[in-house]
């Protein structure tokens, strides 16, 4: 079983302050973009600690996270609290290499900076998990 997993900003261009003009696309203004934040493939772990903890209940496989909650699941991959994955080994393993868990944590607090950037822009974070 594959499982992608995508970790998504939208950013919205607010007109009401004046602040910010919407660029053009084919004759339309471009009102918001979706940006790539990061992607894992088949990182259970990380995908279940998500689920877990940050899931509204209603059994569905995207999330919003806000800077706290992101800033929460990189200390969680530091950390080696992510639960165990039960996937294949060498996969499982590969997320615990050193280089995996700084990439992953990485992602995440920059996508909370991101998030948390004051420029007048409106910013939400998704991660969305597909299988």
């Amino acid at each position: 079983m594959g499982l992608d997993m995508y970790l998504q900003g939208h950013k919205f261009t607010p007109t009401h302050d004046g602040k910010h003009r919407r660029q053009k696309t084919d004759g339309y203004e471009v009102t918001s973009l979706r940006l790539d934040l990061g992607q894992w493939r088949k990182h259970w772990a990380l995908h279940n600690f998500i689920e877990q903890n940050y899931s509204d209940g209603e059994g569905g496989n995207e999330f919003p996270l806000d800077p706290n909650q992101l800033l929460e699941i990189a200390e969680a991959v530091e950390q080696g609290r992510l639960p165990d994955a039960n996937y294949r080994p060498e996969i499982d393993d590969h997320w615990k290499e050193p280089e995996q868990v700084a990439e992953t944590a990485k992602t995440l607090r920059d996508a909370s900076a991101w998030l948390q950037r004051d420029d007048g822009f409106w910013r939400d974070v998704e991660y969305t998990g597909s299988w």
